[in-house]
């Protein structure tokens, strides 16, 4: 899977989860995986940043170092501006989460989804122990491993002159 394929993994989740669940769309997170893509609807998120990053921290704990699952989506109904809309989140080993969002059409449906854009390092950081644990996975069979731009290959040590 390419960084570009997890992003229409992920919006083709939060699809998934409005068609299931409706309005309001609860808070989901989606563990793309080689058999099939979990989804884990947090029933409540708590509204305190210390707790969501708890249960965060707990989740990427059990689901993603545990299963050595290489990259993560988030996705959950929230304002954009002065619109109702659906947020996409995502994220892999050794790239930086990116974020995306879809207003609500007025039939309920969603609209296109925005470009997506780099997510402020500073933005959700209840989101940050997902990003943690998929970056501290050996890179060893890594599906993101080729388009790793901090990943040196054989001989690619620096050779210090004497």
């Amino acid at each position: 899977m390419e960084f570009a394929e997890l992003r229409f993994v992920c919006q083709e989740a939060a699809m998934d989860v409005l068609r299931q669940r409706g309005r309001p769309m609860p808070a989901t997170v989606v563990l793309p995986g080689p058999a099939r893509t979990e989804l884990l609807t947090l029933p409540e998120l708590p509204a305190e940043d210390e707790h969501r990053h708890a249960v965060m921290a707990q989740l990427a704990q059990d689901r993603i170092t545990a299963g050595a699952v290489p990259c993560w989506g988030f996705v959950a109904e929230a304002e954009v501006g002065d619109a109702d809309a659906v947020v996409v989140v995502y994220g892999a080993r050794r790239h930086a989460p990116h974020l995306t969002a879809a207003p609500f059409a007025e039939d309920g449906d969603l609209d296109e989804f925005l470009p997506d854009e780099e997510l402020d390092p500073t933005a959700l950081p209840f989101l940050h122990p997902l990003q943690h644990a998929v970056d501290s996975l050996p890179a060893a069979g890594d599906v993101f491993a080729d388009a790793d731009p901090k990943r040196g290959g054989p001989g690619d040590l620096p050779i210090m002159g004497q």
